[in-house]
């Protein structure tokens, strides 16, 4: 641990050294609104990632697909649906308490609140995935001497407390590279500078030299994280190793299970009941006055009419979705085998991926529009200029890391497949074309729709290199969103929502369809 001080003290001496001020404040302001967002995020869904992945939850199955949908639901959606619920002109406005003349939705209370609804999921995801592989023998055995309650906190957290430092960092880089909150927020983050500082006039060069600092920060503070939490965590112990199973609550079961329905409810139902509302609302004149009301057959009529309103921009996004997805889902397999196969392979790995994951969107953006405006690349000017190439450039940056690590946890659980193919005397390209792929095609897909998702909702590295006469839904949403959000653009959020959410279900159905094998035991 003093180690550990000792080299964030040598990177903050080294930002304050070589940054100039603008990144120097931005990155320290940004740290801040990162730390105040896991202090918000990290205590509850460590609690409740703990009771979903490891009790018997009352209606736990429906829980795990609403955390499947919170997961890929877009930002936009939570910033729309919050502030047309309780933001500027709601309809349920509420004032911040710090600032009775702001909204609560808006300025430095807004981003963390935002943020902390956006992050929680992704923690509950990872801190779930290392609660699931606790050592089976050392539970049974400290449930002879304590309750579930305590092996949950003795035994399975303080085996797997890296993954909730993971979680951590998480945040921060999530926080450093996403534009959306803090630009409809109006607060000043890091990306969120770089972003504006284009349109004002600010040069390629100019922009990566101001942000150069803070990006190898990022990076330093995921390889320091990945470092800390695979060299302090608990040695794994001489026990038998096979998958952990569900502990029984008791008579505190119910207790729990309305912990875990009452949050999942309080931070998605105001989101969904703030668009619903604004797609609903009527402005009828009678008798010279203008009267407000509400239509449910409005919403539906409105909800489905936004395909049409929005065809041109669906159709572009489904076309750079899905070549994102394709292209992510090749290098993805490849990177995670040879992550799979050997130490360095797996460092290596690690490190591109940390890489990817620390660079903001905005930033890829300027790198990709800087690189490709070279003499030498005019030949290429109408692949650049004309075509999605440059953005699915930008947004594979984002999807590839993630679904990377998916392949790479999923792929690679069933020892015994290698290890048959491996005494058959199968070579690698033999053993991955015969056994690993066609035993996970279910896995695939799912790691394929991630990427489409993923592709589909991101805003901040694809707004940067979008040619002239291409835009996608999620840049039309980011752009009327600060003109606050009318009832039409409501309508397109919730069928977003809609379509989100039925994505979600069919990943999260296959990927409970891959356990169903002769080797479901090692599957997680």
């Amino acid at each position: 641990m003093a180690l550990l001080a000792l080299t964030i003290a040598a990177l903050v001496v080294a930002l304050w050294i070589w940054g100039d001020p603008l990144s120097v404040r931005l990155t320290f302001a940004t740290s801040l609104y990162a730390l105040a967002v896991i202090a918000i995020t990290l205590p509850p869904a460590t609690i409740t990632s703990l009771l979903l992945f490891r009790t018997h939850l009352a209606g736990r199955g429906v829980l795990l697909s609403l955390l499947v949908i919170w997961l890929f639901i877009p930002i936009y959606v939570h910033v729309a649906g919050w502030r047309d619920l309780f933001g500027p002109q709601g309809w349920l406005e509420i004032a911040s308490p710090f600032d009775p003349t702001a909204n609560l939705i808006d300025g430095w209370t807004g981003l963390l609140w935002l943020h902390s609804l956006a992050a929680f999921p992704w923690v509950v995801l990872f801190t779930g995935m290392a609660f699931t592989r606790s050592p089976a023998a050392l539970e049974d055995d400290a449930r002879l001497d304590i309750t579930p309650l305590a092996v949950l906190a003795k035994v399975t957290l303080r085996q797997n407390w890296d993954a909730v430092l993971v979680a951590a960092a998480w945040i921060i880089v999530t926080l450093f590279g996403e534009i959306s909150i803090a630009s409809v927020c109006n607060v000043r983050t890091y990306a969120e500078v770089v972003f504006t500082g284009i349109p004002l006039g600010q040069t390629a060069t100019e922009s990566t030299l101001t942000v150069a600092p803070g990006t190898v920060l990022l990076v330093a503070l995921i390889l320091l994280t990945a470092w800390v939490a695979n060299g302090l965590r608990p040695k794994p112990a001489e026990v038998e190793l096979r998958q952990a199973q569900l502990l029984p609550l008791g008579r505190h079961r119910w207790l729990a299970s309305l912990w875990v329905w009452a949050l999942f409810l309080m931070a998605l139902a105001p989101a969904v009941i703030g668009l619903i509302y604004k797609v609903g609302i009527t402005i009828d004149q009678v008798d010279g006055q203008f009267i407000r009301g509400w239509s449910l057959a409005k919403v539906f009529t409105l909800t489905l009419g936004s395909v049409g309103i929005y065809r041109e921009e669906l159709l572009w996004t489904l076309a750079l979705s899905a070549t994102v997805a394709a292209a992510t889902t090749l290098i993805g397999l490849l990177l995670s085998d040879l992550a799979a196969r050997s130490r360095w392979g797996a460092r290596l790995v690690s490190l591109l991926c940390a890489a990817l994951f620390a660079l903001p969107g905005p930033i890829v953006g300027i790198a990709i529009a800087w690189g490709s405006n070279r003499p030498w690349l005019s030949p290429l000017a109408p692949l650049i200029d004309r075509s999605i190439f440059a953005p699915s450039l930008a947004i594979l940056t984002i999807t590839l890391p993630l679904v990377t690590f998916f392949y790479w946890h999923t792929l690679h659980t069933s020892r015994q497949l290698y290890e048959m193919a491996r005494l058959d005397g199968s070579s690698w390209w033999r053993t991955w074309t015969r056994v690993v792929l066609p035993a996970n095609i279910p896995v695939i897909v799912a790691g394929s729709l991630i990427a489409l998702v993923l592709a589909a909702n991101d805003v901040a590295a694809s707004v940067m290199v979008l040619p002239a006469g291409i835009d996608t839904i999620s840049r039309r949403i980011f752009g009327l969103l600060h003109f606050g959000g009318e009832d039409n653009v409501a309508g397109i959020l919730l069928m977003n929502l809609v379509v989100v959410a039925f994505l979600s279900v069919v990943i999260r159905r296959l990927v409970s369809w891959r356990g169903r094998n002769d080797f479901g035991d090692s599957v997680p």
